[in-house]
C-alpha cells in the first residue's frame, strides 16, 4: 500500500510541475506579445504621418520590393546585390494601417524568429490576411544587408503596410 502511494504523490508532483510549466509558456508568449504589438487608434491624417516618419528614415532608398492591387510581388532590387552593412539588421517592424476600423497596428519581430520559423508568420486572417512567406525573403540575407524598406503597399481600399528591417 505505501507503494502505491508514493506512486500517487510523484505522479501528483509531475502534474502540477507540467501545469506550473503550461501557466509560464503562456505567462512568457503574453510578455513577449506585448513587447512586440501595440495597436492603437488613430485619425487616417495621423495615421500617414507615422507612416511619413518611419520611411524618412530610409530617405533616397527604393524598397526591396513592390506588391501590386492584386498581391503580385515584384523584386526592385535583388539582395545579393547589396553591400554588407556594419551593423546587422535584428528586427523585422510591420506597420498596418486598417481605415475603416481607423487602427495602426506595430509589430516589432525578432528576425531570430522568423529563422526559427521559417518565416511563417501570418499576418490577420482571411482574405486580407498577409503571409510572410510570399515575400520569398532570406532572412540571412536581409539581416546582412542592415535597415532596409523592404514595401510600402498601398491597396485600393486604403489599407497601407510598410515593412522594414532595422
Amino acid at each position: 500500500m505505501s507503494s502505491a502511494k508514493s506512486w500517487l504523490k510523484i505522479v501528483l508532483v509531475l502534474i502540477v510541475l507540467l501545469m506550473l510549466g503550461m501557466c509560464a509558456i503562456a505567462g512568457a508568449g503574453v510578455y513577449f506579445v506585448s513587447q512586440h504589438v501595440s495597436t492603437s487608434t488613430v485619425s487616417s491624417g495621423s495615421a500617414l504621418k507615422q507612416f511619413d516618419e518611419m520611411k524618412a528614415q530610409f530617405k533616397g532608398q527604393m524598397p526591396l520590393l513592390e506588391i501590386d492591387s492584386r498581391d503580385r510581388v515584384k523584386r526592385l532590387r535583388d539582395l545579393s546585390e547589396l553591400p554588407s552593412a556594419p551593423t546587422r539588421a535584428t528586427t523585422l517592424g510591420i506597420m498596418i494601417w486598417d481605415p475603416d476600423d481607423e487602427r495602426l497596428v506595430n509589430l516589432k519581430l525578432p528576425l531570430w524568429i522568423l529563422e526559427m520559423g521559417r518565416q511563417h508568420v501570418d499576418i490577420g486572417t482571411g482574405p486580407d490576411g498577409f503571409d510572410l512567406r510570399r515575400l520569398q525573403l532570406d532572412v540571412k540575407e536581409i539581416a546582412r544587408v542592415g535597415p532596409l524598406l523592404i514595401a510600402d503597399v498601398h491597396t485600393d481600399s486604403g489599407e497601407r503596410v510598410l515593412l522594414w528591417t532595422q
